[in-house]
C-alpha cells in the first residue's frame, strides 16, 4: 500500500507557497497559516542548524517532535491531513524514556524506539522549565505524563482526525476578527489523548499553559511546533539528515520548504 501512496502524487504535501486561487482552495490549512504569518516563503531561520544532539543533551519535559517519512502511507496522510512536517510529539521524562500517546493509548517508550520510527526528532524546550522559570515544572509534566502511563489512558482517535479542521476553523476566525477565539475551561479530566493533546495537557497541568488558554484538541504535532511555545534545541537522527532538515524542517525553513 505504501509502493502505491509513492504514485499518487496528489495525495502528498506540497510544500511549496500558494501560487493561484485554486491552489488556496485545495490547500486551505496551509493558506491560512500563510495568511496569519506562520509560515514564511524560504525563510532559513537559523543558519548555526542543524545541530544533532546525544542523549545526555536531553532534559526530562523536553518536548520531541517526530517529522514525517515520504514514502511511509500513515505518516503522509497525517502530514498531509495536517499540513505539516511533523506527525508525531511525545515528551521525553528521563533515562532514556519517552511517553507518548499512540494507538495503543498512552504508553512508555524508549528513546531509541522512537527515533527509530522517523527520518528525524527536533528537540524542543518549555522557557519554563529553566532556572528562572516555573519551579517544579518539569517535574509536574513529568508527573502527569507517567500518571497517564500507569492509568492507561486511551487514545483519541475521533480527537486526532478533528484536529486539523478546528485548527482551520481557529485560524479563520483569528484573521476575521484579529483575535484568538474564546476557550471555555473544561469542566471534567479528559480520559482520552492524542499525541498533541496529551503534550498540552502536561503543560497546562504544569501551571506553565493557563487553563482555558489553548484548546488542546485544535492542534496537530505541527500546529503546536508552529505557535513558539517551545524553543528548538538540536535535532536527533542520522547526521545525514542535516540537508534535509535544513530545507524541511519547519524550525529552520520557516514552515516553507528551501528549495
Amino acid at each position: 500500500m505504501a509502493q502505491w501512496f509513492k504514485k499518487l502524487i496528489f495525495l502528498r504535501r506540497n510544500r511549496d507557497p500558494i501560487q493561484s486561487r485554486l491552489d488556496a482552495v485545495l490547500r486551505p490549512l496551509h493558506y491560512e497559516k500563510c495568511m496569519g504569518d506562520r509560515r514564511y516563503v524560504g525563510l532559513l531561520m537559523d543558519r548555526s542548524h542543524p545541530v544533532f544532539l546525544k542523549e545526555t543533551d536531553l532534559a526530562p519535559a523536553d518536548v520531541l517532535f517526530c517529522a514525517v517519512a515520504d514514502d511511509n502511507l500513515v505518516h503522509g496522510l497525517i502530514s498531509y491531513g495536517s499540513s505539516g512536517e511533523y506527525v508525531h510529539v511525545a515528551v521525553y521524562t528521563g533515562v532514556g524514556r519517552v511517553v507518548e500517546a499512540v494507538q495503543e493509548g498512552v504508553v512508555e517508550s524508549s528513546l531509541d524506539e522512537v527515533i527509530d520510527r522517523y527520518p528525524y526528532v527536533a528537540v524542543c524546550r518549555c522557557p519554563g522549565t529553566g532556572s528562572s522559570g516555573i519551579p517544579g515544572l518539569a517535574d509536574k509534566v513529568v508527573e502527569f505524563c507517567q500518571r497517564h502511563v500507569k492509568t492507561k489512558t486511551p487514545y483519541n482517535g475521533i480527537g486526532a482526525l478533528k484536529s486539523p479542521a478546528l485548527e482551520l476553523r481557529e485560524l479563520r476566525y483569528q484573521r476575521k476578527h484579529y483575535i484568538c477565539s474564546d476557550h471555555v475551561p473544561r469542566s471534567k479530566p479528559k480520559d482520552a489523548f492524542f499525541c498533541s493533546e496529551l503534550v498540552i495537557e502536561a503543560f497546562i497541568y504544569g501551571g506553565y499553559i493557563p487553563e482555558g488558554q489553548m484548546h488542546p484538541a485544535g492542534y496537530s504535532p505541527s500546529a503546536l511546533s508552529e505557535d513558539a511555545i517551545f524553543n528548538l534545541q538540536g535535532f536527533l537522527g542520522c547526521p545525514e539528515m542535516a540537508e534535509h532538515i535544513l530545507r524541511h524542517d519547519p524550525y529552520l525553513s520557516g514552515g516553507i520548504s528551501c528549495r
